[in-house]
């Protein structure tokens, strides 16, 4: 069944996405991505339980079952702000996701000896379809460890020899975004403690 106003998704890179219902074997039914708007069985909204997310590092779309978000749209609000008012990067992107709020900056907003092409530097030589290779790495967190007292852990990327790094924590979400926001991309996010190293 073909319908007139299918729900669609437009990713970052332009690429419109559809949502098919399918039938199994079993009686039960699965959804699909399409980027076929004349598909069959394409759905008119998203079911309860499920969600269509966007994936930060590649633009990459998938309909999945629905992850709730324990942070407020408050706190969400404070690192982005801190983010807009602190840091360096302006090409970044802020996510939610169960427990976490997430940073994510471009390619072209890594410190290289406080010297690094923008995305508009890189787009005034390569032009629009910038946005069809651009990726955004995931720099920095602020995890909900404490629901009840609002406590957030702080944690960053680290490096090949380690995944994560816990730097900080306290109730203090504006003070705690305020202060790391700073270093996202500046060297000095580096010189925070790794576990099992001297400061």
């Amino acid at each position: 069944m073909k319908l007139s106003d299918p729900f669609s998704y437009t990713n970052r890179q332009g690429k419109t996405h559809y949502v098919k219902m399918v039938s199994t074997g079993k009686g039960g039914v699965r959804y699909y991505l399409t980027q076929d708007p004349n598909s069959n069985d394409l759905i008119e909204s998203i079911p309860d339980g499920f969600e269509v997310v966007e994936y930060p590092y590649d633009g990459r779309v998938v309909v999945r079952k629905a992850i709730p978000i324990k942070t407020t749209q408050e706190e969400r609000a404070i690192v982005q702000s801190a983010m807009d008012n602190f840091s360096p990067v302006k090409d970044f992107l802020i996510t939610a996701e169960d427990t976490s709020i997430s940073i994510h900056i471009s390619q072209f907003s890594h410190y290289f000896d406080g010297l690094y092409p923008t995305a508009e530097e890189v787009q005034q030589s390569y032009g629009d379809s910038i946005h069809l290779w651009k990726q955004y790495d995931w720099i920095m967190t602020f995890a909900l460890i404490d629901p009840q007292k609002r406590k957030f852990q702080v944690i960053r990327k680290a490096s090949f020899r380690y995944d994560a790094v816990p730097i900080g924590e306290g109730t203090d979400l504006k003070a705690l975004a305020e202060k790391y926001c700073y270093h996202v991309g500046r060297a000095s996010l580096l010189d925070f403690w790794i576990p099992g190293e001297e400061e």
